[in-house]
């Protein structure tokens, strides 16, 4: 078994930062603990490996960087491929504890582990240590309790259970010696005084209580520092809501391949609610309900639509895919052909007819098939079967909102096709969207968006009213994934990156739009890294991923209270092109301005450049600055930003490749 740890060489200043996988074994080296802790002192951040684990260490010994007091080694975890951090405690008097120093920074600390206990009976937790001791822990009572602190008073965080790992993020702000805490995705606690006094950080602790006895398993620390602008006080980070306390918004999320059992809805769904997209895209999956002709067993898709419209998360449904037990039933898979045969295609009326009956009380928006320009269905085919489905679906629920083509990229001629041969039949009103999927290495590319207004014109040619759906994009969070974009070298940082960069662009531009996918998807060949969850081998979650947290900052500032302002003006003094998006809120028009470098496809770094932007038509009264991957908002202080008339000028504005955004404060929930 071995660890991928990703190291940088520099290629010239006109190239761009590559990166290179190749194994080594767990070293201490420069201050960092390579693929266990990775850090920067205090200063710019730079990359890290943020999927770090003990799997490149022997069992039995102790983890390489780590201090260890008492039996803490590394061993592997039974009825798995995996090895973690055993800390065992069968001494009421001896200490047995775990430490790796990560270099003494007062920038803010982000912190990601997994913690599990093998009992409720004693006392172990996990501590940022500045030099006084214990800043901020997140521990496991003695009485089956997770719990952190508050200065010197106790903070419950909910119940635990044993043999069960629990997915822990603790941000640590030195400068404020205030700390947030999240659990599963959830964030349990905000702005939690630290325990002891530090202005910097340097180690973290893991370990069981002396006067306990017990055993608990630490893994994946993830470990990062996250530099603050200079002089602009930090005043926390952004609050994150359900998609229940969100209501309405134009920022959904894909949960597809659930018919064809390559990811476990059970397993990701209470971070589905979490996250704060109000939509979700599944996959009807005829062949899974329809496996003897003319028997449907819902069971499996009851559960799903259940389950996410009870967390607030309203699914919009593709009628997508054939059935196999039908001759010419079509494919059922990625890059299927549609239902050909008289008997396919009028078992395949029944099943949309039968479907809409069932959901439609829950269920209002659909989409018909996915992808037939990647199938090779020729686009007047295509009409007729979307012609021939939306018809029945209209028949059943009159006020149904119907999608398509969900195309495979942004194929304007097949649109063309589509609407042309859809208009010339009087059928275009049974559209109300075009859906596509504009997989991108660069999500900003200029071309994506000619296009895209493209496809606007011809709406407005043929199907006047109807809306544009960006219904599936992502980019994976490690090389060779499977899929679109997996041959290029990603990590969970540009992931990040890429994702807030897609969905921001499109928000700005009045499109809703959807992050493919909530967690990664397990193909038969590869798995398809592209979610915003991290699995394990079974399908179950193991952490949610970097881009999990930016897109949960997102959806929590850019909701259904908030209208896009497309063509938002500015100008500034940077030397390199920036991509602009404005918001406004709806009832006072105080602005939400996103910014960033999208020149490029995103990359590791961190480094953050001071410009001068200035809005010519800014509505802002106290404007923060918040940094959308991390959620961290700061105040602008007054000798950087000016307003004459309605014209803004902001200065020393920090901007790299992932969006900041310059918000009103009555915009900003912390």
């Amino acid at each position: 078994m071995s660890v991928s740890v990703m190291h940088l060489s520099l290629l010239p200043a006109s190239g761009r930062t590559r990166r290179t996988a190749r194994t080594l074994p767990l070293v201490l080296s420069g201050g960092l603990i390579g693929a266990l802790l990775s850090v920067a002192t205090a200063g710019p951040a730079v990359a890290a490996d943020l999927s770090t684990t003990f799997d490149a260490v022997t069992p039995g010994f102790p983890a390489p960087g780590w201090t260890a007091a008492g039996d803490a080694t590394v061993q592997d975890i039974a009825g798995t491929a995996d090895r973690s951090l055993r800390l065992r405690d069968t001494s009421t008097t001896a200490p047995v504890t775990a430490t790796a120093s990560f270099g003494t920074t007062s920038s803010t600390v982000v912190a990601g582990f997994r913690l599990r206990a093998s009992q409720t009976t004693a006392t172990v937790g996990v501590h940022l240590d500045g030099a006084s001791g214990h800043s901020v822990t997140v521990a496991m009572s003695a009485a089956g309790r997770l719990y952190s602190y508050d200065g010197a008073t106790r903070v419950d965080l909910g119940a635990y259970s044993p043999h069960r790992w629990y997915d822990i993020r603790v941000v640590a702000r030195p400068g404020t010696a205030t700390a947030d805490v999240h659990i599963d995705g959830e964030r349990r606690a905000a702005r939690l005084g630290f325990r002891t006094s530090a202005t910097a950080l340097g180690r973290l602790q893991a370990g069981v209580a002396v006067a306990d006895t017990g055993t608990a398993y630490l893994d994946d620390v993830r470990t990062t520092v996250e530099t603050t602008p200079a002089g602009w006080p930090q005043l926390g980070t952004v609050a994150p809501r359900t998609a229940a306390q969100i209501g309405t918004s134009n920022l959904l999320v894909g949960a597809e391949t659930l018919d064809r059992d390559y990811t476990d809805h059970s397993a990701y769904a209470p971070y589905l609610g979490r996250l704060g997209a109000t939509g979700v895209r599944l996959q009807g999956g005829w062949a899974k309900t329809e496996k003897t002709k003319g028997v449907y067993d819902w069971t499996w898709l009851d559960r799903i639509v259940n389950d996410a419209t009870s967390r607030g998360v309203e699914p919009w449904m593709q009628l997508s895919y054939g059935n196999g037990v039908y001759a010419g039933g079509g494919g059922s898979g990625l890059g299927g052909q549609i239902p050909t045969s008289a008997e396919a295609l009028a078992a395949w009326d029944a099943w949309v007819t039968a479907m809409v009956r069932r959901y439609g009380d829950r269920i209002t928006e659909w989409e018909i098939w996915n992808e037939p320009n990647l199938a090779g269905v020729p686009a007047a085919t295509y009409a007729d079967f979307f012609a021939r489905t939306a018809a029945r679906v209209r028949a059943e629920q009159p006020g149904s909102v119907i999608y398509g083509p969900g195309e495979a990229g942004i194929d304007v001629p097949y649109t063309q096709d589509f609407l042309v041969r859809l208009s010339g039949q009087g059928k275009a009103h049974l559209l109300d969207g075009i859906s596509y999927h504009p997989y991108n290495p660069n999500p900003d590319d200029v071309w994506t968006y000619q296009q895209v207004d493209k496809i606007r014109a011809l709406i407005d040619r043929y199907a006047p009213g109807a809306t544009l759906r960006q219904g599936e994009n992502g980019a994976p969070s490690r090389p060779g994934s499977f899929g679109a974009l997996g041959d290029l070298d990603w990590t969970e940082l540009s992931q990040a990156k890429w994702f807030l960069r897609r969905l921001t662009h499109d928000l700005g531009q009045g499109i809703s739009t959807t992050a493919f996918s909530i967690s990664d998807l397990h193909y038969p060949s590869k798995i398809n890294s592209k979610g915003l969850l991290q699995t394990n081998t079974d399908k179950s979650i193991r952490y949610a991923k970097p881009s999990y947290y930016g897109v949960q900052t997102l959806a929590s500032v850019i909701d259904g209270t908030v209208k896009a302002l497309p063509g938002h003006s500015f100008t500034t003094d940077s030397t390199t092109p920036l991509t602009v998006q404005g918001f406004a809120k709806r009832d006072t028009g105080r602005q939400i301005v996103g910014v960033w470098n999208g020149t490029t496809t995103p990359g590791d770094s961190t480094t953050r450049t001071p410009v001068r932007l200035t809005l010519p038509s800014g509505n802002f009264a106290d404007p923060v600055y918040v940094d959308v991957r991390t959620g961290a908002v700061f105040d602008i202080p007054a000798a950087d930003w000016s307003v004459s008339g309605g014209t803004h000028t902001f200065r020393n504005v920090p901007v790299y490749d992932s969006p900041v955004l310059i918000a009103d404060r009555s915009a900003i929930r912390l």
